[in-house]
């Protein structure tokens, strides 16, 4: 396996951490979903590019984009989920309203 490919595989391993920090917590899981396709996208073409800029193959990206996509959702259901890590990454933006009060 070429470093390009292990690289790929590293970032969709990473992706549902970073999907964590970017969104909040209350978001729907299709919308979630939806954020890791597109950066499983940006990944693909990313490592696509980087791997030889000059003979940039769009179907090789949209197979890395897609793999990259398959191992996030994987990594998330089989590794991250209901983890401590994924919890702290998901409240680390999103700040809870203060509860309002209540002299009544």
């Amino acid at each position: 396996m070429d470093r390009v490919s292990l690289v790929n595989l590293l970032v969709g391993a990473v992706l549902p951490l970073l999907v964590a920090f970017v969104s909040k917590e209350t978001w729907a899981g299709w919308v979630k979903g939806a954020i890791l396709a597109a950066l499983a996208a940006a990944g693909g073409l990313g490592t696509e590019y980087v791997s030889d800029p000059s003979a940039f193959d769009l179907t090789v990206a949209g197979w890395s984009a897609a793999a990259s996509f398959v191992l996030g959702v994987a990594a998330h259901f089989g590794v991250y989920k209901d983890t401590t890590l994924q919890d702290l990454l998901a409240k680390a933006l999103y700040k809870a309203p203060a509860p309002a009060d209540t002299d009544g």
